[in-house]
């Protein structure tokens, strides 16, 4: 796939760090967009109610620790991604909002509250007094 020199796009749950890295090193802009929930229970209900209308689903059981590896990868990707955006898809309805973007590796952008599961990964930076994000660096 890198070979061929192509934009390409890659769907899974959690983010292939090693795939990022190669994209990089092999002269590619690399984007992240990660989309979470506060809590994995929220998405094995989502995956029930799919599944009761007929759509697609997944193995239940899979879901909690499916969910935890996705978390623990994303500090991660944030140190290996051109461009991190971070989505918080909790609310029902709502659909995904951007809480965060991250641009080789810094905090560019962030919601003024932050949901919980971001300020327990990234820490100090998303706790306290936000700062308004027409007030935070922008850089494309």
């Amino acid at each position: 796939m890198l070979r061929e020199r192509r934009s390409f796009a890659v769907e899974d749950w959690t983010v292939d760090l090693e795939l990022l890295e190669k994209a990089r090193q092999a002269g590619y802009t690399t984007k992240v967009l990660f989309i979470s929930t506060e809590d994995p229970n929220l998405n094995v209900g989502r995956v029930l109610q799919r599944m009761s209308q007929n759509g697609q689903g997944v193995p239940l059981g899979t879901i909690p620790q499916s969910y935890e590896e996705a978390m623990r990868s994303l500090p991660e990707a944030r140190k290996h991604a051109d461009d991190l955006l971070v989505y918080d898809n909790t609310e029902n309805g709502r659909g995904h909002r951007l809480v965060a973007r991250f641009i080789a590796g810094e905090l560019v952008k962030a919601t003024q509250i932050p949901p919980e599961w971001l300020k327990k990964l990234f820490g100090r930076e998303f706790r306290g007094e936000m700062k308004r994000p027409e007030k935070l660096a922008h850089r494309r």
